[in-house]
C-alpha cells in the first residue's frame, strides 16, 4: 500500500515562490551566458560600425506647394476675373492635383530632362561614391540601340594626359579613344561626351565610372522614392518628400518636378484658350464676309435707285414695326449663333476640342452642359498623363463625353425649335403690317430688307469681336493653379542610418542573441533539461539529483572520497532513511523509461554508499534482457537464471562479492533467458526475496525499463520503494508523462525520481547545475558490447 497521498505530493507553490524560482532560473542562465552575451555584443557593435563606415547616408528632401481648390479656397483671383468675362473655368481639386504629381508621365519628363539614368561614380575598393554637381563630364547616348535600352551599361573613363583633352572609354569588352564633342560609335549606340565647368578641378589620374540604367527602371525607382501627401482635409497644400543619397541632386529633382507640373498646368489652360480663339476667328472671317456682301448690296441699291431719304410714310411704318423687327432680329441673331455652333459641333464630333460656352449667354442650361463637357474633356486629358486610352477609367470618360455631345446636340435642337417658334410668331405679326407696307414703293421695301439683314450680321460680328477680346484677356492672364510655398530643401542630417540608434540596437541585439538562442533551444528541445521539465509534467516527487561524473570508474564513492558526486550519493542515502523508516522497508527497485539512463551506475553506487554506512547490501541484477552490472564489476556471468532453473534451493552459492566494498554482494543475472518475465513470476523468486530480507539490510533491484517490458511491474510486487531514473539531456519529455501515469495508477510502490548525470558548472557564486541538450538511445532486447565509458551507464 502506498503511504503517500495527493495532499502530501500536490503542494501548490505560492505566486511569490513561483516568481522567485523564475527569477533565480533567469539569473542563473544570465550568469552562465554572460561571456557569450558580451562577446556577441562586441561582434554586433563591430558589425554595425563596419556597416556605418560603408553605408551611404540617405536624406529627405522636402518641398510644398499650394494648389487652387474650388471647395477649400486657396485660389489666386484669376478664376473670378475670367468668370466675370463669361469664360468657363475648370474646377480644381487638391486630390486630383496630388495624383498628377505622382504620375509616371511627370516623372519621365524629369528623368529625361535631368538625364537621371546616367550616374557618375568614383571607384573605390569597397563602396563607390557618386558625384553629381562636381562631375567633370556629361555622358549621353544620343542614339541607343534597341538591345541596349533594357539593360544596364557600365563604362570606365580615364584621361590620357594631364591636359585632360583626350580620354579612353572602356566597357567590359572594348575601349574607345576620343575627344570632347566627338561622336563615339559604341556597341550600345552613338554617344557623346562633353566637359563641365568642374573639369579643371578634376585630377587627371582619377578614374570615373559611368553607369547608364534602363530608363523605365530609373523612373520607377524615383517614383517609389517620391512621397506626395496632403496634410489634412482642411487645406489645399501638398507636401512633397524625396529620399536621396545626394541632397543637392534631390533638391534639383524636386524643383524640376514642381516646375514641370506647373508648366503642364499652364499648357492645359492655354490649350483651352487657343481652341476657343480658333473657333472665334473662323466665325469672324465668315461673318465679316457676309456683312461686307450685304453692305455692298445696300450701297449698290442706293446708287442704282438714287435713294437719299426715306418718305414720311416709310418712317411711320418703320416706327410701328420697329419693336417687332427688333425682337425678330434678336431671335434671328441667336438662331444664327446656334446654327453656327451646331455646325461646329457636328463637324468636330470626333475631335476632342473645347467648345466655347460663352457664345450663347441666353440659355443657362446650355452653358452648364458646355461647361461640364469642357471640364470632363480636361479631366480626361489629365488622366491620359498617367493612363492609356485602353484604361477602363478613360473609356468611361470617353463614353460620358459622347453622351454629353449628344446631349449638347439635343439641347441645341431644343433651342433652335424655341427660337424658330419665336421667329415665326414675330414673322406672323410682321406679315400683318406687311399688308400696309405693300403700299410702300418696291424700292423702299427692298431697302428695308437689306437694312434688316445688315443689322443681324452686324450684331453677330460685334458679338464675336467681344468674345475674342475676352478670350485674349483670359489667355494673357493665364497662371497655374498652384504656387510654390517651400522650395525643395534637404534635411540637415540623414534619416538613415541613425548612428546612435543603430549602435544601441546592435549592442542590445548582441546581448539578446545568446540568451535568445539558449531560450529557443530550450523551447525546441524534447529532452529533460531542468527540474521544471519534470515538475511541469509530473507530480512524482524528486528525491535527489546526481551530477555528471567525468571519471571512467564505475564506482564514484569510497570511504575517503569527498567529491561532489560522492556527497550526492551520501545525500541520497540520507533521504532513503526518511523514506524507509520501518524495519521491514528493505527492498529498493531502480527502473527507468529506457536503456542508457544509468540504472546500473546508480544501483552500484547506492549499494556502496549503504555498505559504507555499515549495512549489509545485495544488488539484484534482474535486468535479464540487457544486464550490465556483471560486466561493469567484472563478475562471473552466473546467478539468478541459473538458480531459478536449477533444483538447488541454496541461493547463497550464486551470490558473489562485489569486490568494491565489504558488505556489498551481487546476485548476477546469469545467462540471458528466453522467458525472463516468466522466471520473475515463479514461486521460487518470491521465496528468494523472503529469504533475502532475512539475510540483508537492503536489497537493491536493478530492473529493466518500466513501460517497455512488464518485468519492472512484476518486480514491483516485491519492492518497498521505487526509484525512477531520469537522465538529464537524455530522457525524453514525453517519457516523463509515463512516470506520472505509473504514479497515478500506483503501479510502482512509493515512486520517487532521481535525476542522473546533471552537468555541474562552477561559477563565482559556487556550484550550479547547467542544462544542455542531447539525444538518447532506445531500449534494446539484445546484448551489446561493454561500454567504454562506465561513468553514468
Amino acid at each position: 500500500m502506498n503511504p503517500y497521498t495527493d495532499k502530501d505530493i500536490l503542494i501548490e507553490e505560492s505566486e511569490t515562490a513561483q516568481n522567485f524560482r523564475f527569477f533565480q532560473k533567469l539569473k542563473g542562465r544570465l550568469l552562465s551566458l554572460w561571456p557569450w552575451m558580451l562577446a556577441s555584443a562586441v561582434v554586433t557593435v563591430a558589425c554595425a560600425m563596419v556597416y556605418l563606415s560603408f553605408a551611404s547616408p540617405q536624406f529627405k528632401v522636402r518641398g510644398s506647394i499650394l494648389v487652387q481648390d474650388d471647395k477649400k479656397g486657396g485660389g489666386f483671383g484669376a478664376s473670378d476675373i475670367l468668370q466675370d468675362f463669361g469664360i468657363s473655368v475648370q474646377k480644381n481639386n487638391v486630390d486630383n492635383e496630388a495624383e498628377l504629381l505622382r504620375s509616371r508621365t511627370l516623372m519621365e519628363l524629369v528623368v529625361a530632362q535631368m538625364s537621371l539614368n546616367t550616374r557618375y561614380l568614383i571607384p573605390s575598393r569597397f563602396n563607390s561614391e557618386e558625384v553629381y554637381s562636381n562631375r567633370p563630364i556629361n555622358f549621353r547616348i544620343i542614339f541607343p540601340f534597341a538591345a541596349s535600352e533594357k539593360k544596364a551599361l557600365e563604362y570606365e573613363l580615364n584621361f590620357t594626359d594631364s591636359t585632360k583633352s583626350t580620354f579612353i572609354l572602356r566597357d567590359k569588352q572594348e575601349q574607345y579613344t576620343g575627344r570632347f564633342g566627338d561622336t563615339l560609335s559604341l556597341k550600345d549606340g552613338l554617344a557623346i561626351i562633353t566637359p563641365t565647368s568642374y573639369l579643371a578641378h578634376w585630377p587627371a589620374d582619377q578614374k570615373l565610372e559611368i553607369t547608364v540604367s534602363p530608363f523605365d527602371d530609373v523612373v520607377q525607382n524615383y517614383s517609389n522614392q517620391l512621397s506626395v501627401e496632403i496634410p489634412n482635409k482642411q487645406v489645399s497644400v501638398i507636401n512633397l518628400t524625396l529620399n536621396t543619397a545626394i541632397p543637392e541632386k534631390g533638391q534639383q529633382i524636386l524643383d524640376t518636378l514642381i516646375a514641370a507640373y506647373i508648366q503642364a498646368n499652364v499648357a492645359d489652360k492655354n490649350r483651352m484658350a487657343d481652341s476657343t480663339m480658333r473657333f472665334i476667328e473662323e466665325r469672324l472671317i465668315l461673318v465679316s464676309r457676309e456683312l461686307s456682301d450685304i453692305e455692298k448690296n445696300i450701297e449698290g441699291f442706293k446708287t442704282t435707285n438714287k435713294l437719299t431719304d426715306i418718305s414720311e410714310q416709310s418712317r411711320i411704318l418703320l416706327d410701328n414695326t420697329s419693336e417687332y423687327a427688333r425682337q425678330q432680329t434678336t431671335h434671328e441673331v441667336q438662331l444664327s449663333v446656334v446654327d453656327a455652333l451646331e455646325t461646329y459641333l457636328r463637324n468636330n464630333m470626333k475631335n476632342d476640342r473645347v467648345i466655347p460656352s460663352s457664345l450663347v449667354m441666353q440659355d443657362a442650361n446650355f452653358i452648364s452642359i458646355v461647361q461640364r463637357y469642357n471640364e470632363m474633356l480636361i479631366q480626361r486629358d489629365k488622366m491620359l498623363l498617367s493612363l492609356t486610352e485602353e484604361h477602363p477609367a478613360v473609356k468611361k470618360h470617353n463614353e460620358q463625353l459622347e453622351n454629353l455631345r449628344h446631349e449638347l446636340l439635343s439641347s441645341i435642337t431644343s433651342i433652335k425649335n424655341g427660337l424658330g417658334v419665336s421667329v415665326r410668331e414675330l414673322q406672323k405679326r410682321t406679315n400683318g403690317i406687311q399688308g400696309e407696307i405693300s403700299k410702300i414703293p418696291a424700292k423702299e421695301r427692298v431697302f428695308l430688307d437689306y437694312s434688316r439683314q445688315q443689322m443681324i450680321k452686324q450684331e453677330l460680328y460685334l458679338f464675336l469681336l467681344k468674345k475674342r477680346e475676352e478670350t485674349a484677356i483670359s489667355k494673357s492672364s493665364t497662371i497655374a493653379n498652384a504656387r510654390v510655398i517651400d522650395r525643395a530643401k534637404a534635411d540637415a542630417s540623414p534619416y538613415k542610418p541613425k548612428k546612435k540608434i543603430l549602435l544601441t540596437a546592435a549592442f542590445f541585439i548582441g546581448l539578446f542573441i545568446p540568451f535568445g538562442a539558449s531560450f529557443l533551444l530550450g523551447l525546441l528541445s524534447n529532452k529533460v533539461t531542468s527540474r521544471e521539465d519534470i515538475t511541469d509534467l509530473s507530480r512524482v516527487p524528486i528525491l535527489c539529483e546526481i551530477g555528471h561524473d567525468s571519471e571512467s570508474s564505475i564506482v564514484a564513492i569510497t570511504s575517503k572520497s569527498r567529491s561532489i558526486i560522492a556527497e550526492q550519493f551520501r545525500f541520497l542515502r540520507t533521504n532513503l532513511r526518511y523514506l524507509m523508516p520501518g524495519e521491514k522497508d528493505q527492498i529498493i527497485l531502480l527502473t527507468s523509461s529506457m536503456s542508457g539512463e544509468g540504472k546500473s551506475y546508480l544501483s552500484i553506487n547506492l549499494c556502496v554508499s549503504l555498505a559504507l554506512a555499515g549495512k549489509k547490501v545485495i544488488l539484484m541484477e534482474l535486468d535479464l534482457r540487457k544486464p550490465k552490472v556483471t560486466s561493469n564489476l567484472q563478475l562471473k556471468k552466473e546467478g539468478f537464471s541459473n538458480y531459478i532453473i536449477s533444483k538447488d534451493s541454496d541461493w547463497r552459492r550464486w551470490v558473489q562479492s562485489s569486490g568494491v566494498q565489504e558488505g556489498f554482494d551481487v546476485f548476477s543475472s546469469g545467462p540471458i533467458p528466453s522467458n525472463p518475465a516468466e522466471l520473475l513470476m515463479t514461486t521460487k523468486t518470491k521465496e528468494l526475496f523472503e529469504e533475502l530480507r532475512e539475510a540483508y539490510d537492503y536489497i537493491i533491484i536493478d530492473s529493466p525499463p518500466a513501460g517497455m517490458v512488464t518485468d519492472a511491474e512484476i518486480l514491483a510486487a516485491y519492492a518497498d520503494i521505487t526509484l525512477f531514473v531520469v537522465r538529464h539531456r537524455f530522457t525524453l519529455k514525453q517519457q516523463v508523462t509515463l512516470i506520472d501515469k505509473l504514479f497515478q495508477k500506483k503501479t510502482l510502490p512509493r515512486l520517487n525520481i532521481i535525476i542522473n548525470d546533471v552537468e555541474i558548472r562552477k561559477n563565482r557564486y559556487g556550484y550550479g547545475y547547467g542544462y544542455g541538450y542531447g539525444y538518447g538511445y532506445g531500449y534494446e532486447y539484445a546484448e551489446t558490447n561493454q561500454e567504454k565509458n562506465y561513468a553514468n551507464n
